[in-house]
């Protein structure tokens, strides 16, 4: 979800405009989900980089998803390498639409110990 929706959302909590525009966003999305092997996995992405996939893919639902995808295609692999895959996808659909020059990276976890 992008800043300004998240503004938007609360508008009893901060009522006024300056009050918004100081207001602590996390600096993460976190998204957790099993994978079809039943490989659990936690997601962390910059909200930079989220706000840049929910522009060029429509919204934060088609982001979330597009993330979800990328890491099930891999999902048989280590998570350090499903981290890479995700972050190159990432970096490649972003600059071939064009995104960010520099990207903070996408960090994912499992809580299985052997990956």
């Amino acid at each position: 979800m992008s800043h300004i929706q998240d503004a938007q959302q609360y508008p009893q909590l901060l009522p006024d405009v300056a009050q918004r525009a100081h207001a602590p966003v996390p600096s993460f999305v976190t998204m957790e989900f099993t994978t079809a092997s039943g490989k659990p996995l936690t997601v962390r992405i910059p909200h930079s980089v989220f706000d840049q996939l929910c522009l060029h893919l429509g919204n934060a639902h088609k982001a979330g998803c597009w993330i979800t995808v990328r890491c099930c295609e891999v999902e048989t692999l280590s998570t350090e390498t499903i981290a890479r895959y995700v972050n190159m996808m990432a970096k490649t659909k972003l600059h071939r639409v064009g995104g960010m020059p520099q990207m903070l990276p996408i960090a994912i976890f499992s809580s299985i110990l052997s990956n």
